[in-house]
């Protein structure tokens, strides 16, 4: 895959297939014609703030499935790292593995040293994206509280 800019606010999100960690294969496509979607690109299974991040999306899938949405993770490692990864902190949501960063790329989201960087996207369930938000050097970005609310505006704009 190609690196591309990084969708904004009112893009369709790009289409990536990738490895799950219960080794099915997930494609965003069949993601968002079905559900509003909040995707998550991390650092690493061993960034403290991604995990912080993955844990704060834990405790608002509910509130994100009551939206008619749903969460997904993508994490740049290898499938049998995802796959701890989800275990430790036992996420309910999906989590892909992007060991060579195809899906990183393909949303532009990689620094000048070629490593990952960390974002969070909330689209409608035709792939249009409503809030994109990549973390800066301090890691700031969207807060996963923020996430239903975001899929509640989505569903109510798109019902």
């Amino acid at each position: 895959m190609e690196e591309t800019a990084t969708p904004a606010r009112g893009d369709r999100i790009p289409d990536f297939s990738a490895p799950s960690a219960d080794g099915s294969t997930l494609r965003t496509r069949d993601l968002y014609l079905r559900r509003n979607l909040a995707l998550a690109f991390t650092h690493g299974p061993d960034c403290a703030a991604c995990r912080e991040l993955l844990r704060g999306l834990a405790r608002q899938e509910a509130a994100a499935r009551a939206e008619v949405g749903q969460i997904v993770a993508v994490v740049p490692a290898e499938q049998e790292a995802v796959a701890r990864l989800r275990d430790e902190l036992d996420l309910g949501f999906s989590v892909v593995a992007d060991p060579d960063l195809a899906a990183h790329r393909r949303y532009g989201l990689t620094d000048r040293d070629g490593g990952a960087l960390a974002a969070l996207f909330v689209a409608d369930r035709y792939g249009t994206i409503f809030d994109a938000s990549v973390a800066d050097a301090a890691h700031r970005m969207m807060a996963p509280d923020e996430v239903p609310g975001w899929l509640e505006f989505v569903a109510c704009r798109c019902s």
